[in-house]
C-alpha cells in the first residue's frame, strides 16, 4: 500500500515538473507583450536584460523599469469515454518585474533584472477523474540576472550574465481509492545558470540581428511529503517523510531580426528554440517510500514571433503595436497529463506605449489559444481531450536619463 501511495505522489511530481518545463513565460514586459516579444534585435529599454542583453551596450545613459504581468488561465478535460467535462479552477497570478541599466562608458554597460520566466499553477476538483495523477501542481520561480554588455565595434555588441533562480514547488495528488485522501509535496531551492548575447547592427537603426542564449538550470529540490489518508488505519502505514527531486529548466536560444522600412515603423521577427528534452528523466527519492525514475518524454520545440511597432504621426510619443506567435507544444500526446495540459498554441498580441520626456509607460495584451490536445497514453492521466485558454496583461513604467554611472 505504501508503494501505491508513493506511486501516486510520484505521478503528481512528474506532472508538476513537466508543467514547469512546458510553460515558459517569455513575454515579461508591457512593450514585449504588445508586439509578441518579437523585438530582441531592437529592444530599447532595460528589459533587454532578458530579451537581449547585448542591446544594453547601445542604449547609453541609464534607466529603470518596474511593472507586472497578470496571467489568468483555465483548462478543461473531456474524457474519451463520454463522461462529463471537468473544468479546472481559474488560475490568476501576478508576476512582478524590474529592470535597470547604466552605461559605465560609451562602450560598457551594466544591467540588472528580476523576473519570473518559468512557472505554472493549476488546480483541479478534489474528486475529478484524474485525481490520482494530479489535483494541484504549482511551480513558482523568480530570477535575479546581473549582466555586463560591451560594444566591441560601433556595429557589434556582446554581453554575458549570471542567473540566480529561486524556485518553490507544491504538488497535490489523490491517494488510491482504497486509502482515500491525498498527499502533498512541497519544497524550495536555488538554481544557477548563465546567458550570453550578440548584437549586430548591419545598417544602424534600419537592419539589426540578434542572437541570445540562456543555459539550462538545475533545480535540486528537497522538501516534505504530507500524507493525509481518509481512513485512519492507513495513517501509520503512510508517515510524513522527506523527499527530493531534480527539475532542469531548459536551454533557450533566440534569433532575432529587426527591419525598419521607414522611421516610424519597426518590424520584428524572432524565433525561440527551447530544449524541453532537459526533462527526458526525473529522479524522485523518498526517505522510506520506493524511489522511482519517471520519463516525461518532452521534446525540443520552436516558437515563432512576428511583431510591429508604429510610432504614430498624429500623437507624438504614442506607439501602437500588434503581433502573432506560433508556439509548438513541448509534450507528446502519450505524455500529456493534468499537471500540464500543453498543446500547440496561437497567440495574438496588441499593445500601446506612450513616452514623454524621461518617462515611458507600456501596456500589452496577449491572448493565448491552446489548440485542443488529446491525451492518448493514459499513463500520466486519464485518456481524453484538454482545452485551455490564457490571457496575459503587462504594464511597465520606465524612467530614463542620458547620464550613466
Amino acid at each position: 500500500m505504501l508503494a501505491l501511495a508513493a506511486s501516486a505522489l510520484l505521478a503528481a511530481g512528474l506532472e508538476g515538473g513537466a508543467g514547469a518545463a512546458g510553460f515558459l513565460i517569455y513575454d515579461i514586459s508591457g512593450e514585449a507583450l504588445g508586439r509578441a516579444s518579437a523585438h530582441s534585435a531592437s529592444v530599447s529599454d532595460a528589459s533587454a536584460v532578458w530579451f537581449n542583453p547585448a542591446r544594453l551596450a547601445f542604449l547609453g545613459g541609464s534607466s529603470a523599469s518596474v511593472g507586472a504581468v497578470f496571467v489568468t488561465a483555465r483548462s478543461s478535460f473531456t474524457p474519451a469515454d463520454g463522461t462529463p467535462t471537468t473544468d479546472s479552477k481559474r488560475g490568476n497570478n501576478v508576476l512582478p518585474t524590474f529592470y535597470a541599466h547604466a552605461a559605465l562608458s560609451d562602450r560598457v554597460a551594466l544591467g540588472m533584472g528580476g523576473y519570473t520566466a518559468f512557472g505554472i499553477g493549476i488546480d483541479w476538483p478534489a474528486n475529478w477523474a484524474g485525481r490520482e495523477n494530479a489535483i494541484g501542481a504549482s511551480l513558482q520561480t523568480f530570477a535575479l540576472n546581473p549582466t555586463l554588455a560591451v560594444k566591441l565595434h560601433p556595429l557589434v555588441g556582446l554581453a554575458a550574465g549570471f542567473d540566480a533562480i529561486r524556485a518553490a514547488v507544491d504538488f497535490r495528488t489523490g491517494l488510491p481509492t482504497l486509502v482515500g485522501g491525498d498527499v502533498r509535496l512541497g519544497g524550495g531551492t536555488w538554481g544557477y545558470g548563465w546567458n550570453a548575447a550578440l548584437q549586430l547592427n548591419a545598417i544602424p537603426e534600419r537592419l539589426h540581428f540578434a542572437l541570445t542564449y540562456r543555459s539550462r538550470v538545475e533545480l535540486d529540490f528537497a522538501g516534505r511529503a504530507d500524507f493525509r489518508p481518509d481512513h485512519i488505519e492507513f495513517t501509520r502505514m503512510l508517515p510524513d517523510q522527506g523527499g527530493n527531486a531534480t527539475i532542469t529548466l531548459p536551454d533557450i536560444l533566440t534569433v532575432g531580426i529587426m527591419g525598419r522600412p521607414r522611421p516610424d515603423v519597426t518590424l520584428g521577427l524572432d524565433a525561440n528554440w527551447v530544449r524541453w528534452t532537459s526533462y527526458s528523466a526525473v529522479h524522485i527519492n523518498f526517505d522510506t517510500a520506493p524511489d522511482k525514475v519517471l520519463r516525461p518524454d518532452g521534446h525540443d520545440g520552436w516558437t515563432l514571433r512576428a511583431g510591429v511597432d508604429w510610432a504614430t504621426f498624429f500623437c507624438e510619443g504614442l506607439h501602437l503595436r500588434t503581433g502573432l506567435i506560433l508556439d509548438q507544444s513541448a509534450v507528446p500526446s502519450t505524455g500529456l497529463g493534468p499537471g500540464l495540459p500543453d498543446a500547440n498554441r496561437v497567440d495574438v498580441a496588441a499593445g500601446v506605449g506612450y513616452a514623454r520626456g524621461a518617462f515611458k509607460v507600456d501596456l500589452g495584451y496577449l491572448l493565448v489559444l491552446f489548440l485542443a490536445a488529446d491525451a492518448t497514453g493514459g499513463i500520466e492521466g486519464p485518456v481524453g481531450r484538454y482545452s485551455t485558454t490564457a490571457n496575459l496583461i503587462g504594464l511597465t513604467f520606465t524612467v530614463s536619463t542620458p547620464v550613466g554611472l
